[in-house]
């Protein structure tokens, strides 16, 4: 029995170590890796999944580690656990809506999505963005996070971006930046234009760091805009999807004080 126990742990960490080769695994891609039956690869994700390690994208994608992996190797950072404390509230939310809503964080000069509630919105759009970088200033959720942040960084990323490239951030363009910037500071929320062959849109909103002025990282609503325009969308939801991004806030700040070391 004990070399049982040991054998489905060994399996276990098998399977977490072939999921971290790409964003999302489909049950075909880990039985090609690991070589494990198919029905063990279900039990075992299954056990995963009720443990908080995995979550279940979609039938036909797969499957796709959460972050609470990172508690395996160094622990957990401050920064990561605001994934832990917004998978539940974003799923209540949309439960109760039903659009999807997408958080991301800062990564320098691009924003990485950490989770999105597209697994279970009956209305989520096709492309899945969990787990993938996009652009600081082409992305509604870079925009939201970068009206917000500090002028130092505001500086510093606007600096790699440069050198990367990004034309929006080249000096010549800078009254154009600050002008999108003071108008989302403004409204309270940012949004980018879409091709009119993409039937989705979104807005974004800063999540903030607690005790802190500057955002740790923002909150994207996805609907389509052939069931409402931006005004109509921001008017309804605007106020609930800053209201759950100040609750994500708030339970960051609970989350770091439960795991604070004890004082002397």
């Amino acid at each position: 029995m004990e070399k049982d126990f040991v054998q489905s742990l060994t399996r276990g960490l098998a399977v977490i170590e072939a999921m971290n080769r790409s964003r999302v695994s489909s049950l075909s891609t880990l039985h090609s890796i690991t070589g494990l039956p198919k029905s063990s690869l279900v039990r075992l994700l299954e056990t995963l999944i009720e443990a908080g390690y995995v979550v279940r994208v979609s039938r036909r994608e797969g499957y796709c580690l959460t972050d609470a992996v990172l508690r395996l190797s160094s622990g957990v950072r401050h920064r990561d656990l605001v994934v832990d404390v917004a998978r539940p509230l974003m799923e209540a939310f949309t439960r109760r809506h039903k659009w999807q809503v997408s958080l991301a964080t800062s990564e320098t000069d691009s924003m990485l999505v950490r989770f999105s509630t597209r697994h279970i919105s009956p209305f989520a759009r096709e492309e899945n963005f969990l787990n993938r970088r996009v652009g600081m200033l082409q992305s509604a959720v870079g925009r939201a996070y970068f009206a917000w942040c500090s002028d130092d960084e505001r500086s510093f990323v606007l600096n790699v971006l440069r050198a990367a490239g990004d034309a929006l951030a080249l000096p010549e363009r800078r009254v154009e930046l600050d002008a999108l910037l003071a108008r989302v500071r403004t409204d309270g929320y940012a949004t980018t234009e879409r091709p009119r062959t993409n039937p989705t849109r979104s807005f974004a909103v800063p999540v903030m760091e607690p005790g802190q002025d500057g955002p740790l990282g923002a909150l994207a609503f996805f609907y389509y805009r052939s069931t409402m325009t931006e005004a109509q969308a921001t008017r309804r939801y605007l106020p609930l999807v800053s209201a759950l991004a100040d609750e994500i806030s708030a339970g960051l700040e609970a989350a770091r004080a439960r795991t604070e070391p004890a004082g002397p």
